[in-house]
């Protein structure tokens, strides 16, 4: 029994192989799972079986682990500073690290005063690979942790069987695989669980009307919680070229003139209700002369989204001197958002090595007012064609009916009318808004599109039958489990804009917040495990989808510097570099700008390429070979253009690029970390891919 024993502590430089041919040869040794082990009965518990999942077959995972401490070492660099209530846990697929559950991550031990060296010793499989990542998290009142901020590389950090034997060395938060692609340095903001956020949004041309000073002045603006617990996060994003990223508020304030745009961004615990004082004064950081005082108050924030008109007070005296109009976003955490984990984010995985991408926009193009387009837009027979077209992706519009089913359709309504009734003109029809139907009324309804000053009807493709891919209205679950998930997908998520003359649109009553969930619930439930991009023209639902989840990277829709529209009101969706400031505000992917931005001017696509965000391109007329292959030759990401099957690639390109099993593996992953699935069919464990980057 000695003997057998002592053969099983030189094992440790054996392989797994010849390792399992000893033990068939040993005959039992019943004294090394007792007490009288060398191993005591805590050690005991890292001593792991991993064929619990396939206790048939044999694998690496399928034999008892040696453990021993490993030591964790961490050091926060790139002017990173924790707040007091701040502290740095690692968390990986290991049991013992938590399996990539916030609850159960391990936290690190502090080492210095200054809180930016941590550490931690601990037991662990010497014989599994592991992978791991560091995340910084505070407590609320309830004792529930809250994510700030973790490593959002693709690839977590990965540690090989027998690794352990080596020196720890010192990791470097939110640094990882440096050469790469998606590596390199990577941090992710915490999606909300516990915390519901309020946005403060100067993003119109004029906000601030105060007696006696002029529209140009200059100010600084800083916000204070008048609550009595310390239970109030704020954060501020001034928009400027490569810059924009939120930051906690300066005791100086933040500047602000007319025409600038600047977002404050509030975090509380969840029913928890405040009020804020914005303080607005003149001069510079040093020599401030307050000018007054706005008071806003719990009640004011009403519903998903709105307006303050509040007074402007005089420092020190109950006398109005103005008025401040801001508009606000209240954005609360998903229903059952604790499904999610740490195991990936998707929110910038796009790397800048890959080719530019074909999609075709609402399939094969807009067909109600294009008669040369054969395909009805917005069906699954258009999405489907684009495949057959050698295309990469399908940019497709979502909106909500009344009982907040997504549903495919463009615009923000159509002409009806009751189903006896003779048509002779359309003064015969009336307008009515997908979001006033229920899903039910909506496939009764007849249809009516006015093309070019006549009317055609398009009842007979309003129908439920799911084997009729011409049918219009589908819904967005039947599109997620009809197409091949081969077929890239970007959702764009129609809500209607406040233009720059004040005018709406169109009307919307639906709740803001539902809205976007259902959206992302259908999405995870049906579309988790394929190339998907959430889009909007709405520059607060992108903020929305960012701030909901991590599992499917976000873009901003602009329409930008174009004379073939009004401009919006929101600053933010004016110009290209608007859009690319907002994205890095916002930490969203990047943008799709309308192809008017870059008349003769291409390299401007560099604005968000040397920002390393994804620039894609749009428009009507994006119908020239030349013009396609130009902007090909920039690197943008992607282009999303009509009549695919007549300037698509499909003369030259083999096949569409996702059809790679590999990629469909890594998407795979996203139903892992919206805890939609525990694993991934026939998936191997992902290693860091060594490419050369090309920014």
């Amino acid at each position: 029994m000695y003997r057998s024993c002592v053969v099983l502590n030189v094992l440790k430089s054996i392989s797994i192989l010849w390792w399992l041919l000893v033990l068939q040869l040993l005959p039992p040794c019943g004294s090394f799972f007792n007490e009288s082990s060398v191993f005591g009965p805590e050690k005991l518990q890292a001593f792991k079986v991993f064929d619990d999942e396939q206790p048939g077959q044999i694998s690496g995972r399928s034999f008892i682990c040696v453990p021993l401490f490993r030591i964790f070492n961490l050091e926060l660099r790139h002017q990173i500073r924790l707040a007091p209530d701040e502290y740095v846990a690692v968390s990986g697929d290991h049991p013992a690290l938590g399996s990539w559950n916030l609850d159960k991550a391990v936290p690190l031990k502090e080492q210095d005063k200054d809180r930016t060296k941590w550490y931690l010793r601990i037991w662990i499989c010497a014989t599994q690979r592991f992978y791991y990542r560091y995340l910084i998290y505070s407590r609320n009142a309830q004792g529930k942790r809250i994510l700030r901020r973790w490593e959002g590389q693709t690839v977590a950090r990965m540690l090989q069987t027998y690794e352990m034997y080596r020196s720890p060395g010192l990791d470097i938060f939110g640094e990882a695989y440096p050469t790469s692609v998606g590596g390199g340095f990577s941090l992710e903001r915490g999606w909300l669980q516990h915390e519901y956020v309020i946005e403060l949004k100067f993003t119109w041309q004029d906000h601030l009307l105060i007696a006696g000073l002029a529209s140009n002045t200059k100010y600084r603006l800083i916000l204070t919680p008048l609550n009595l617990m310390d239970d109030t996060r704020i954060e501020v994003s001034r928009f400027s070229y490569n810059h924009s990223a939120f930051r906690s508020q300066s005791k100086h304030g933040v500047r602000y003139t007319q025409g600038s745009v600047v977002v404050f961004r509030i975090y509380q615990p969840l029913e928890t209700y405040n009020a804020f004082r914005l303080s607005i004064y003149q001069g510079s950081k040093d020599i401030r002369l307050s000018v007054g005082e706005a008071y806003m108050f719990p009640e004011q924030f009403k519903g998903s989204r709105g307006i303050l008109q509040v007074p402007i007070l005089a420092s020190l005296q109950a006398i109005s001197i103005g008025e401040l109009t801001l508009p606000y976003l209240v954005v609360q955490p998903m229903p059952k958002v604790e499904a999610g984990n740490l195991r990936a984010s998707f929110h910038q995985y796009w790397p800048d090595n890959w080719p530019t991408l074909d999609v075709g926009y609402r399939g094969m193009g807009a067909s109600y007012f294009q008669s040369s387009t054969s395909l009805t837009e917005n069906t699954i027979e258009s999405f489907m064609a684009v495949e057959r077209a050698k295309g990469d992706m399908v940019q497709l519009d979502v909106q909500l009916t009344k009982d907040y089913v997504p549903v495919i359709w463009h615009g923000f309504g159509f002409y009806t009318s009751s189903k006896e009734q003779q048509i002779r003109d359309r003064f015969d029809l009336r307008y009515v808004l997908i979001r006033e139907l229920t899903y039910s009324e909506l496939k009764a309804s007849r249809v009516f599109i006015l093309k070019r000053w006549t009317l055609q009807e398009y009842t007979h493709l309003n129908v439920k039958d799911p084997s009729h891919n011409a049918r219009i209205f589908p819904k967005l679950s039947e599109v997620y489990e009809t197409l091949p998930k081969t077929l890239g997908l970007i959702v764009e998520i129609k809500w209607p804009q406040l233009m720059a003359s004040g005018v709406l649109e169109s009307s919307q009553t639906l709740n803001k917040n539902v809205y976007v969930d259902k959206t992302i619930q259908t999405s995870i439930q049906y579309g988790c495990g394929r190339p998907l991009i959430f889009a909007s023209f709405d520059a607060d639902i992108c903020t929305m989808l960012r701030l909901k989840q991590h599992i499917f990277p976000v873009i901003l829709m602009s329409i930008g510097d174009s004379r073939i529209w009004d401009p919006y009101m929101d600053l933010r969706a004016q110009s290209l570099q608007q859009a690319v400031n907002f994205a890095q505000s916002a930490e969203i992917l990047g943008t799709a700008v309308h192809i008017d931005n870059f008349q003769g001017q291409h390299q401007l696509v560099n604005l968000g390429l040397d920002l390393h965000q994804a620039i894609f391109l749009w428009g009507n007329h994006m119908q020239d070979v030349h013009l396609l292959e130009q902007f090909r030759i920039l690197d943008v990401t992607g282009l999303i253009y009509d009549h695919m099957d007549k300037v698509g690639p499909s003369s030259w390109k083999r096949s569409v690029f996702f059809r790679a099993p590999q990629l469909l593996e890594l998407f795979g992953a996203q139903c892992v970390a919206s805890g939609n699935s525990t694993s991934i069919p026939g998936a191997k464990p992902v290693k860091p891919t060594i490419w050369p980057k090309l920014r």
